[in-house]
This record gives C-alpha cells, sequence and structure tokens, in this order.
C-alpha cells in the first residue's frame, strides 16, 4: 500500500511568508517560471501563521540541490519570504535514498516523513490524528509532525515529520496506520516520502 501512482511529490519547499495574500498572487503568477525549473505539479498547502509547503515533482536530486541553493527564487516569489526556506527532497519508503541519503548522513539530520493524502473530514482525521501520538511516536518513531492543509481543498493534506528509523517507520504504516485508521477519516492511499533537508551546509 505504501506505492501510490500518483506523482513523483519528491519535493518539499517549507517556508514562512510576511502576508499571504500578495505572496499568493505572484506564486500563481510564477507557473511558467516554475516549469522552466523542472518542477511540475506544484501544488500550495498552508500551515499556521502563514507557514507554507509547496509541494511538487522534480526530475531528480541534482535538480532539488539547485533548487535548495537559490534556484527557488526564479520560481517562487522571494520578496515576501523570511528567511531561507526549508527545501526536503524525498524517495519513496520502499527504496533507498541513494544520493539523499548520503547528504543526510553528512549532516546529520534525521529524515523527515512526507506524507500527502486526502481525507473526508477533517476535523475527525485531526483528533484521531491528535489520539495516536503515542502510536505515532513509539510505534512508528515519528517526532514533530506538522500539518498542511491544501490551499484550495482543506481536506487535501500535507503531513512532515522526523524520522529517525525508516525501517520502524514503514513497518509502522503497514502494520498500525493501515488499519482502522484511514478507514475511519478517509485517508486514501497518497505518496509517502523519505525525505532529506537540502541547503548549502549538506553539500561537501
Amino acid at each position: 500500500m505504501l506505492d501510490a501512482p500518483n506523482g513523483r511529490e519528491n519535493l518539499a519547499t517549507r517556508l514562512k511568508v510576511a502576508q499571504y495574500a500578495p505572496w499568493r498572487a505572484g506564486f500563481d503568477g510564477m507557473r511558467g517560471s516554475r516549469a522552466a525549473a523542472g518542477i511540475a505539479n506544484a501544488k500550495l498547502f498552508r500551515g499556521g501563521d502563514d507557514t507554507l509547503v509547496v509541494l511538487a515533482d522534480i526530475p531528480g536530486f541534482r535538480g532539488a540541490l539547485d533548487w535548495a541553493e537559490g534556484g527557488w527564487r526564479t520560481a517562487i516569489p522571494a520578496d515576501e519570504v523570511e528567511g531561507p526556506p526549508a527545501v526536503y527532497f524525498g524517495a519513496d519508503p520502499g527504496q533507498e535514498a541513494a544520493e539523499g541519503q548520503a547528504a543526510s548522513d553528512a549532516s546529520q539530520a534525521p529524515l523527515k516523513l512526507m506524507a500527502h493524502y486526502k481525507v473526508y473530514d477533517y476535523a475527525k482525521y485531526h483528533e484521531l490524528f491528535l489520539k495516536m501520538e503515542n502510536s505515532r511516536v513509539g510505534g512508528g518513531g515519528m517526532t514533530n509532525p506538522s500539518i498542511f492543509r491544501g490551499s484550495e481543498d482543506g481536506n487535501d493534506l500535507l503531513v512532515l515529520g522526523d524520522v529517525a528509523d525508516p525501517a520502524k517507520f514503514r513497518a509502522w504504516l503497514i502494520e498500525d496506520f493501515m488499519t482502522g485508521y484511514p478507514a475511519a477519516t478517509g485517508a486514501d492511499r497518497g505518496t509517502y516520502r523519505f525525505a532529506v533537508e537540502l541547503g548549502v551546509h549538506d553539500i561537501a
């Protein structure tokens, strides 16, 4: 159930903006620039305090590094962004992170989970999500989760969290998360990626 054929979704850019409305107008006007940079299927998600995540497809790890090093400025409005964004490059949880894993080893940073799926009822989902904290931490070893809701559909969700042990979390997804929890919340298969945070500090 982990392999979902609905897009690569391997690039997440987390940022904070001073004013959402003008930033969003600029973002919508830069579709052509993102396409020219090799960024496809960009979707925008909102957290609290105008913290945003852009989830998209990118062809490979080198392109993701170029994006993290400043390429994002050519395809995402930079004027309203507070500080440098955090950029994550993800691999399918059934695969090794390959080049991305080497970057993670160099920085000693934990892997991130990037989970994207839809639910029927966000309020019900969030209630169950809070109740499952002990399961996520004890069974899956996932900590510091953040939920971002789609800018166009509040039931379209992106969850980012720290994962210390990918094998443990993968087993938890299959044995626990994939039982009554999705059925109760309407969560679809979605995509699940183990991701490394990219940046200049990650490059040898």
